[in-house]
């Protein structure tokens, strides 16, 4: 019996990440497991071969995906010969689910067995795909607890892989920060901006969220700002910002920018559960598309937007969205951490409770297990 292939299919920057642990994962079990698929820069140095560029399927909104369907077409012909032709011992699906969902079909007609990871928000809207991956998938693996709930009814094996997140606090041995339970309000200095991870997120938040700053200034002369780069994004997309001598554009991982800052303001993501967990009091914003949000607007059924809220089940903290995300606003909502010393300690304890709310799995060996298992399934 040889090496098993195993096809992974990440399509953002937080899927290519966590893809690639599942990948190293896999490479201490099965050294000469071979990897191929759709996925980045991550992936690739955890031994990956991409079959396709990147960039392009980092789109986001109704209308910005429809703009580039033909090459979205091209993409999943391209994936379905090449399982066709290979035959896959298994096909990963990490998140993604608007491109992922469409390769389910013709992998179980070719007995490709699917092990999905990141399961699609059933629980906030697109209630369907519940039913098709439940009864397509052979393993889903789920990233939040109550997640296991919208699969139960449903062949699937359904299996609560723990938080990669958590998992990447874990792998650095993250502590909490000792100053951010015992601030002074005169120390406040340093304010993390994340705009977002795809080329349009920055286009619309990057300038109200360095308006916001430029706001708070007048009343916290101390405070400086940094801004979160993507290498893989244009650098003239920051360069507005970077003219502002206060602040500063950070190329380097989140933690490591996350490790000095007091406040935040986040883009709405995976970055605000990793802002979070990190124990940094934040705003969470989001704006599409005015087309985009009416579409949301009708199918999104969960009372939050963001992750944080989603999983404390209440609002532990702000949401600005779409007109809200303007720089009078954004500053309002987060002067409320700046200005009072107990309202910013009890969000940082709240934070942090989340830790434990999500627990202590794993993920990248849970998921590699489950991998195995259908590889081995399919080759009996």
């Amino acid at each position: 019996m040889g090496s098993p292939r195993v096809m992974f299919v990440a399509g953002d920057p937080s899927g290519d990440i966590h893809a690639s642990h599942v990948i190293a994962a896999l490479r201490t079990r099965e050294p000469g497991v071979e990897c191929c698929g759709v996925g980045g820069p991550a992936m690739v140095a955890a031994g990956f071969e991409p079959l396709l560029p990147f960039e392009p399927f980092n789109r986001m909104g109704f209308l910005e995906v429809v703009r580039t369907l033909p090459f979205f077409l091209r993409a999943r012909r391209l994936l379905v010969q090449r399982m066709r032709e290979q035959r896959p011992d298994a096909l990963v699906l990490v998140d993604y689910a608007s491109f992922n969902m469409r390769l389910l079909r013709p992998a179980r007609k070719l007995g490709v067995p699917v092990v999905w990871y990141i399961a699609p928000k059933v629980w906030a809207w697109k209630a369907w795909r519940a039913k098709v991956l439940g009864n397509s998938a052979a393993s889903i693996g789920v990233i939040f607890p109550f997640e296991t709930r919208c699969f139960e009814h449903f062949p699937a094996r359904t299996v609560f892989v723990g938080n990669p997140l958590v998992e990447a606090f874990e792998r650095r041995d993250a502590g909490i920060r000792p100053d951010l339970l015992s601030p002074k309000p005169s120390t406040f200095c340093r304010l993390a901006i994340l705009p977002g991870s795809r080329r349009q997120e920055v286009e619309r938040m990057l300038t109200p969220m360095v308006g916001a700053y430029n706001l708070l200034r007048r009343t916290y002369r101390q405070l400086r700002a940094t801004v979160s780069v993507v290498p893989w994004l244009p650098r003239e997309l920051y360069q507005a910002a970077g003219q502002t001598s206060s602040v500063e554009l950070f190329e380097g991982p989140l933690e490591e920018m996350l490790e000095t800052a007091d406040v935040a303001l986040v883009t709405s993501g995976t970055a605000t559960l990793e802002t979070a967990l990190a124990g940094v009091p934040h705003v969470i914003a989001y704006r599409t598309s005015a087309i985009s949000y009416r579409i949301y607007k009708i199918l999104v059924r969960t009372q939050f937007i963001g992750l944080p809220n989603i999983v404390a089940g209440r609002s532990l903290l702000p949401e600005c969205i779409q007109e809200q995300v303007n720089a009078p606003t954004l500053a309002l909502e987060l002067d409320r951490f700046l200005a009072s010393r107990s309202t910013y300690c009890d969000t940082v304890r709240q934070l942090l409770a989340l830790r434990h709310v999500l627990g202590s799995r794993r993920p990248s060996g849970e998921v590699a297990g489950l991998v195995m298992e259908a590889a081995g399934r399919k080759k009996e």
